[in-house]
């Protein structure tokens, strides 16, 4: 499946907010051209995508994803994805920039500014090489000031015919925001991280990210913070020891000092586990991250604590809470 996975991203707490945009690549062009008004009605073909407040017309041939809320057609290596971002529109529209989404390896084609069901919104056409292989994207980005919804659209470049439906599908999304949400109904694993006096603070597609007051970003002094993600897609890794240190390196800064890295098992499943000192971007204080990733059928879970409190009762909570992580 050609979808990146963004697990492993900064969850520093410089700006918690703007590190979520980070972990779901949002990265878009400010060149917009024209203007487009979409009312959609709710029909007997829209099709609700579970742990979404999103209704859509499936294009014909796709069924619900297995590892991410969306749809999929497996035979042709094209998905739908749709992530919901609890910031504002208007936020994440400051950082539409190009040379982020080049720097991603998208191309953009086209960019339209639209409105929505009354919302405002941006429709993004770009290309990207995915395992040598050759993908056109779909992006479309609308929201409130409380949320934004992105719906990733991704098919085979020379496959116009499906890229027709993909397209036609993401501008049929209905969106109900009073629609409540149960973050546990469509993840396959559960991790108790009150063994680490965290909360369950927010929801994004696969992520579970917790913190002391359950809030993000957080208030407390404390700054600790725990996320749990599901990889997307179905990769093959060759050398998982160094997969492990690219993903630290990935989430902390340049001056990070690994103190050990460590092969695990939890629930069944080998992984490594890797415990690092870095300083915050913010404050260059220390910063201290344990990070676990499992790996299981040609996928992965990866597991990130970060704390400013390097005490080993304060390490020992957060491996505890860890420790808990089980397969549904």
């Amino acid at each position: 499946m050609p979808i990146v996975s963004v697990v492993g991203t900064n969850i520093k707490n410089k700006n918690m907010k703007t590190k979520l945009l980070t972990l779901i690549l949002l990265f878009f062009s400010l060149y917009v051209c024209g203007q487009e008004k979409i009312q959609n009605k709710l029909t007997e073909n829209h099709k609700n995508i579970k742990g979404t407040k999103i209704s859509l017309i499936s294009p014909k041939g796709f069924a619900s994803a297995q590892n991410f809320l969306g749809l999929q057609q497996r035979e042709s290596g094209s998905s739908i994805m749709i992530t919901e971002i609890p910031v504002s529109f208007s936020e994440i529209a400051k950082s539409m920039t190009k040379e982020n989404l080049l720097s991603r390896g998208v191309g953009i084609v086209e960019s339209k500014s639209l409105t929505i069901n009354g919302l405002p919104a941006v429709l993004i056409c770009g290309t990207q090489n995915v395992y040598s292989n050759a993908f056109t994207k779909y992006i479309l980005v609308f929201g409130t000031e409380g949320e934004t919804v992105v719906i990733n659209g991704v098919f085979p470049e020379n496959m116009k015919e499906i890229g027709v439906q993909v397209k036609e599908s993401i501008l049929s999304a209905l969106y109900d925001e009073k629609e409540t949400i149960d973050p546990f109904e469509t993840i396959d694993y559960s991790l108790d991280a009150s063994k680490a006096g965290l909360k369950l603070s927010k929801s994004i597609s696969n992520f579970l990210i917790f913190t002391i007051d359950g809030v993000v970003p957080t208030k407390s002094i404390d700054k600790t913070s725990l996320m749990v993600s599901k990889s997307f897609s179905e990769i093959t890794i060759e050398d998982k020891k160094l997969f492990v240190i690219n993903r630290l390196k990935q989430l902390c800064t340049e001056d990070t000092s690994v103190k050990y890295i460590n092969e695990i098992s939890i629930d069944g499943i080998n992984g490594f586990e890797v415990f690092a000192e870095t300083k915050n971007e913010k404050t260059s204080n220390p910063e201290y991250v344990y990070q676990v990733i499992l790996f299981s059928d040609n996928l992965y879970y990866i597991i990130i604590a970060s704390t400013p409190d390097n005490t080993s009762g304060r390490v020992e909570q957060l491996k505890e809470a860890i420790k808990t992580f089980r397969r549904k």
